[in-house]
């Protein structure tokens, strides 16, 4: 059984990103699980922390609450939405013109 040529080019990203966006969707802001690494090492600071809940909160509309979160949360959002286009539309191409 042979594999097309353009499956073997699919990027991984392509699949990680949407799913990122979409278990930050329906993430519950208001428990205190934390996959900080930083903060279970005992940091009293971390750069990125709140960015989940931002993006969460971007996700949903709520600018506010995301500027308060994490001031770059929408910043991500728009970065992600545009790589996973991005990717969308370099697998399209490829295979338009692979068929």
């Amino acid at each position: 059984m042979q594999i097309k040529p353009y499956i073997q080019r699919i990027n991984i990203e392509l699949f990680i990103w949407p799913a990122a966006l979409v278990a930050l969707f329906f993430m519950n802001p208001g428990e205190q699980l934390s996959f900080c690494v930083l903060k279970w090492l005992g940091a009293p600071w971390c750069p990125g922390c709140g960015l989940g809940h931002s993006i969460n909160a971007t996700l949903h509309g709520e600018w506010q609450a995301a500027f308060k979160h994490h001031p770059a949360g929408p910043l991500a959002v728009t970065i992600l939405l545009y790589r996973t286009f991005q990717l969308g539309r370099a697998l399209f191409y490829t295979q338009k013109y692979l068929t």
